[in-house]
């Protein structure tokens, strides 16, 4: 039986055709590695993120303010710490885990959220495509170890309800008080966040001291060093919501 030279089995239009087909598929292969690593290359810290603004940071937590009109989305950013996220107002977006399924859906103005690190990095990105603009302030958590042991047994509902409890870094609290509604005398641990969710008046009262009065509005926040023993009353005409999240 004699050997048949490979250029003879279609002719040499055939094995012209079949570089081409090579060709092609190598350029293919060439450029979905290129952007396999484009993919990569995309990935961006949180905090050079450019949609995430830091607000605060203090070496222990470091807040960041992100805001999306419809239509916008964040780069695929890592997050290497554990952070917990506070919804600032309600409306819908898409999250998008790196090689994960897209998860689109309704958010609520109060949600609050924790994404652990323990297991290695969280990377994502999302998208805005509700017609009111996405907000939410996240709260990385720069120290590995523990801040404070947490206070589980001084807030009882009504008004406070638990937002994430069974948590080794923190516990959230919503509070929500009706005009001239109190929550009466409670603890504030040391390493407390506050987050107003709404607008309106409180005010705060602590043994031996003035009432203070803070007037909130929907995204601010602020951080808290000492523990203390206090009442809140709302002192508005409108309800208002606060988060608390105290970072053990």
């Amino acid at each position: 039986m004699s050997m048949v030279p490979v250029d003879n089995l279609c002719g040499r239009p055939c094995c012209k055709l079949s570089s081409a087909v090579v060709l092609v598929l190598g350029v293919f292969t060439f450029a979905a590695s290129a952007a396999n690593a484009q993919s990569t290359d995309s990935i961006v810290p949180v905090s050079a993120e450019s949609n995430h603004r830091i607000r605060f940071d203090n070496g222990k937590v470091r807040m960041y303010d992100v805001q999306l009109s419809k239509g916008n989305v964040t780069a695929f950013h890592e997050h290497t710490k554990d952070s917990f996220s506070v919804i600032m107002a309600t409306t819908t977006r898409v999250n998008q885990p790196q090689n994960g399924e897209r998860v689109d859906g309704p958010v609520k103005a109060g949600q609050v959220g924790y994404a652990p690190t323990a297991k290695g990095p969280y990377t994502h990105r999302i998208e805005a495509t509700g017609e009111t603009p996405y907000r939410v302030i996240a709260m990385e958590l720069l120290s590995d170890g523990k801040l404070g042991t947490g206070i589980t047994d001084s807030r009882r509902s009504p008004p406070f309800a638990v937002a994430v409890q069974d948590n080794p870094r923190g516990r959230a609290y919503r509070v929500t008080l009706k005009p001239g509604e109190s929550t009466g005398t409670f603890e504030r641990p040391a390493n407390t966040a506050i987050f107003a969710i709404s607008g309106g008046r409180i005010s705060e009262l602590t043994d031996g001291q003035a009432p203070r009065l803070w007037d909130l509005e929907a995204g601010r926040f602020r951080w808290t060093e000492q523990s203390q023993k206090l009442t809140m009353r709302n002192e508005g005409t409108t309800d208002v919501e606060i988060v608390e999240i105290e970072v053990f």
